[in-house]
């Protein structure tokens, strides 16, 4: 009987935390033995849950065995409805254990693939996301680009530098090797080996000008030259300001 509530309780824990995406940037952020216990813990709520609803079954059913007990009776007979759901057995599984995994599993499900916070809008991910992703500065300012159409730096681990807008971001993917960041590109170029100045290879804001492209143009838009770029491959992000884009050392190739 323990190993079946323990089974249970683990199933529920891990369906919910693959499902729920609140639950899912929990887990990419924790690591080892961590992981197991908060899978125990959503497991946990909802045995708690689970043990709830069976006692309130078990009211209901006391209260209407007072009731019927206080009308007069011609036989001396007493109605202990509580009584019998606790002895109760299913299979050599006892009435209260079993509904509780019963509800349990239920609760899990509902939680897990029916109720409104399941089925987040683009409005609700974006909430989610803004507030997850101020307990990470890369999150956080990936987040804060995409919101308010600020321009990114990012220099990768082989010393290439983009300099352009954050489209999309992906961090909540089952692989972490392939969470990744879309950017659409106004400068790209590489850091010199002796001085580390930005030597800009393609300027591709002077090329949308150029052609008059813009995110919405057709039949060729600035999405059709974005970057995918992936996460692990990211060594420092910035802001990047325009306005003070003259201070900085750059060199044409």
């Amino acid at each position: 009987m323990s190993t079946a509530i323990f089974m249970v309780l683990m199933v529920c824990g891990y369906w919910y935390t693959s499902r729920d995406l609140s639950s899912r940037f929990k887990i990419k952020r924790s690591f080892g033995w961590d992981v197991y216990f908060l899978v125990a813990l959503y497991g946990c709520i909802f045995v708690v849950q689970g043990l709830i609803a069976t006692g309130l079954i078990w009211l209901m059913l006391l209260v209407v065995s007072v009731v019927r007990n206080s009308f007069p009776h011609s036989q001396d007979v007493y109605y202990h409805y509580q009584m019998e759901f606790m002895n109760w057995s299913f299979l050599g599984i006892q009435a209260p254990v079993l509904i509780t995994l019963i509800f349990t599993v239920l609760l899990c499900l509902y939680r897990s693939n029916w109720s409104g916070s399941a089925r987040l809008d683009s409005s609700g991910r974006q909430k989610l996301y803004k507030q997850l992703s101020h307990t990470n500065g890369v999150e956080g300012l990936l987040y804060q680009c995409m919101e308010e159409g600020e321009l990114a730096w990012v220099t990768l681990t082989s010393r290439r530098i983009y300099i352009g807008m954050i489209h999309t971001a992906t961090f909540d993917s089952g692989n972490p090797n392939t969470n990744n960041v879309v950017l659409i590109p106004f400068l790209s170029g590489y850091r010199d080996k002796q001085t580390l100045d930005l030597v800009v290879e393609h300027n591709y804001s002077a090329w949308y000008d150029e052609h008059n492209i813009s995110l919405t143009s057709e039949p060729n838009s600035a999405m059709s030259f974005r970057k995918v770029i992936m996460l692990d491959q990211i060594e420092s992000l910035s802001l990047f300001d325009p306005a003070s884009a003259l201070a900085l050392k750059i060199k044409p190739r």
